[in-house]
């Protein structure tokens, strides 16, 4: 991939803002630099480059610091690869429909034609039909895998197929990945320059609230992006708990092996309904429902203390409500509120 040309001139040109810290090493210093109150807990400007939680992201996904942009949430990290590389009224991004909602509002806040092909009725895609609604002025291609809303897991053969054959970048937004049995496409960061892995705190890891997300790319993309994002995007308390989350590795695999049960027990007992059409099966802690009854039922459960996500007006997803998978006590409600449910 040709970097310079995928980023934007003004971005390629422009001095990273440096903070005084950025030039020393981790050490037990008096801190005279950033106009910080002295006194309190949570006094100092936290690390700009993450290290320690970067550190222990790379024991765990086996790529380097150098590799790595974290961010107020992905969606930030997802902005920013906007931000850098599209110019606006002139580049397009490409998606698939339906999707995770974001990309159209991140390509709309950044004045940026967005294309999207719809997926079949399998809720699949073919790459080639992607690559030929690309041109000259296509800077991105986005695919979500698991897909939001649909919870399928894209083979990656076909996203491989994409990044040999197209110039810009390819982001995979692994945010449900850890629920899948789809290999990481973190794999072939080595292989392809032109990709970029998404991935977040915020589901499987259970950390939704503290707003984390990690981008994976090649390290000159990466210079790129952490020259660009705000210096003190993570709050300190947020790393802090990312530290601690990611030392419990087991509590965090035994929590993805329960959900993934949970999920497969949730649908098996949705499907003795005969009012639901259709469960599509999913690779994510979410699956969706088929029911003509789709505005009554989610009434009726919101009556009931529960809430679930209509997606019928997104693309092919018709008289469909989303559900994400609870704990074993509130999919066992979610269960009995429905078997009272009448269409």
């Amino acid at each position: 991939m040709n970097l310079e040309k995928f980023v934007r001139k003004n971005i390629w040109d422009m001095e990273a803002y440096s903070a005084a810290r950025d030039l020393v090493a981790k050490g037990d210093y008096i801190f005279l630099d950033a106009n910080e109150n002295p006194y309190g807990n949570w006094n100092r400007y936290p690390d700009p480059l993450q290290i320690d939680p970067k550190t222990l992201l790379s024991k765990i996904k086996g790529v380097k610091i150098e590799n790595m942009v974290m961010g107020n949430g992905s969606d930030e990290v997802l902005d920013l690869l906007y931000r850098v590389s599209c110019n606006p009224k002139k580049d397009n991004v490409l998606s698939l429909a339906p999707s995770y909602g974001m990309y159209y509002t991140l390509a709309c806040l950044n004045d940026v034609e967005f294309r999207e092909v719809l997926l079949d009725d399998d809720f699949d895609f073919d790459p080639q039909r992607l690559l030929d609604k690309a041109d000259e002025n296509s800077k991105m291609i986005i695919i979500c895998s698991p897909n939001n809303p649909t919870g399928k897991a894209f083979k990656t053969d076909k996203i491989l197929t994409l990044l040999k054959n197209f110039s810009g970048v390819v982001i995979v937004d692994e945010a449900y990945n850890d629920f899948a049995d789809e290999e990481s496409c973190i794999k072939y960061l080595k292989d392809f320059d032109n990709l970029v892995v998404i991935q977040t705190f915020s589901k499987a890891w259970g950390l939704a609230s503290l707003r984390a997300g990690v981008g994976y790319m090649s390290k000159e993309l990466a210079a790129i992006i952490n020259k660009v994002k705000m210096p003190y995007n993570m709050d300190g308390f947020t790393q802090k708990s990312l530290n601690e989350k990611m030392l419990d590795l087991d509590g965090f695999e035994k929590t993805v092996k329960l959900l993934v049960s949970e999920r497969e027990r949730l649908i098996k007992n949705l499907s003795t309904l005969s009012y639901i059409e259709k469960i599509y099966s999913s690779d994510a802690n979410f699956f969706m429902i088929k029911t003509a009854k789709h505005k009554e039922l989610q009434d009726f459960v919101l009556k009931n203390g529960i809430i679930l996500r209509s997606r019928h007006s997104m693309p092919k997803c018709q008289n469909c409500i989303r559900i994400t998978v609870g704990t074993p006590e509130q999919n066992d409600l979610l269960f009995e509120v429905m078997k009272k449910f009448s269409a």
